[in-house]
């Protein structure tokens, strides 16, 4: 499992990445040819905002790349995390050190991050 849970999170910067540059690089062409008064750096800002919010929120649903490879993550009843614990659930992998925390915990097999027994949450294989 910790392959798979390893391959979500690749699939998931590269959707989030995508998904962000589909939008990011016209938006910084059509600023820098037509819009001269418009600061790209804040722009580049703006949009480096929105894709650390699309990273955070990225289990809401469940996460996408989760359900492709035959992962879930789910409350005790079974429901998706939502916006709120996805968030809470996903910041530690912003923090420096925490992050590699992380990484060592669930690199060991099927362990749970340490935020997610707190938040009532569990990472299963679906049936």
């Amino acid at each position: 499992m910790a392959r798979r849970r390893a391959l979500a999170l690749a699939l998931d910067a590269a959707i989030v990445a995508a998904a962000v540059d589909l939008v990011a690089v016209p938006a910084l062409v059509a600023a820098f040819f037509f819009l001269p008064g418009v600061s790209l750096s804040s722009l580049g800002s703006a949009i480096l905002g929105i894709s650390l919010l699309l990273w955070l929120c990225r289990d809401a649903r469940g996460g996408l790349s989760r359900k492709w490879l035959g992962l879930e993550i789910t409350d005790r009843k079974g429901r998706p995390p939502g916006f709120v614990r996805s968030i809470l659930r996903n910041l530690p992998l912003l923090v420096p050190g925490w992050n590699l925390y992380e990484a060592w915990r669930v690199a060991g097999g099927d362990r749970p991050r340490s935020v997610d027994s707190a938040l009532g949450l569990a990472l299963r294989a679906r049936t």
